[in-house]
């Protein structure tokens, strides 16, 4: 994992004591089933604030597929799209879509950068985190059904979902390290991202879990 300096700027609405420069912690990037029950959940509000325009389908999918996959792992995710909020319980989160986030419109080119990414300042990772929608979809045009706009929104928010479930990993644990295999691996290909089922491996549970009795 390479880590880069990026400004805090963006961010600093939500949260004046973050304004220090963080770093990336976390990266995706494209390419290079049960989990341990839990007697404890933790409530996890994610505010989702797009920066472009985006699928109802998509989002929805998005939502479900990272809902599912971090269940078992004692987080229970709520949801805010595209609005502030006065007060939440357990912790709160920012996600940011960064590009279009719909298979909507013309192919697009891989830029150079993750999939998503989250960050970190003073070796605690921030609950902050940013989808990049743009390589998500370079990422799965080659797979995506062409002409069924629906089934590729679906495709895309599986994909979107997957991706935010590594980067909730990396916040809820407060770790930069990523898993030998399963959602928390550093690397994962358009098939990883859109087939089967893809989930958090139980040493990952396990450092989320040690995150949630941290946290509290």
């Amino acid at each position: 994992m390479t880590l880069n300096h990026v400004s805090c700027a963006p961010f600093c609405t939500f949260c004046a004591i973050f304004c220090a420069a963080p770093v990336l912690a976390g990266e995706l990037s494209a390419q290079l089933p049960t989990h341990p029950s839990t007697d404890f959940s933790t409530q996890v509000t994610a505010v989702v604030l797009p920066d472009g325009r985006f699928s109802q389908v998509a989002i929805r999918q998005m939502i479900r597929e990272a809902a599912q996959i971090l269940k078992k792992s004692g987080v229970s995710l709520s949801w805010h799209l595209g609005r502030p909020v006065q007060s939440v319980e357990g912790l709160l989160v920012v996600v940011k879509l960064t590009g279009a986030c719909d298979m909507d419109g013309a192919p697009v080119s891989r830029q150079p950068g993750p999939l998503g990414w989250s960050h970190e300042a003073n070796g605690v990772v921030l609950p902050f985190s940013d989808l990049a929608c743009d390589n998500i979809r370079a990422t799965l045009q080659s797979i995506v059904p062409e002409g069924n706009q629906i089934r590729g929104n679906y495709l895309l928010g599986r994909a979107m979902g997957r991706v935010l479930a590594h980067e909730l990993y990396h916040i809820v644990a407060n770790t930069a390290t990523h898993g030998a295999d399963g959602v928390a691996r550093s690397a994962l290909s358009a098939r990883d991202l859109t087939s089967g089922w893809l989930e958090l491996r139980p040493p990952d549970v396990e450092a989320i879990q040690s995150g949630l009795r941290q946290a509290r």
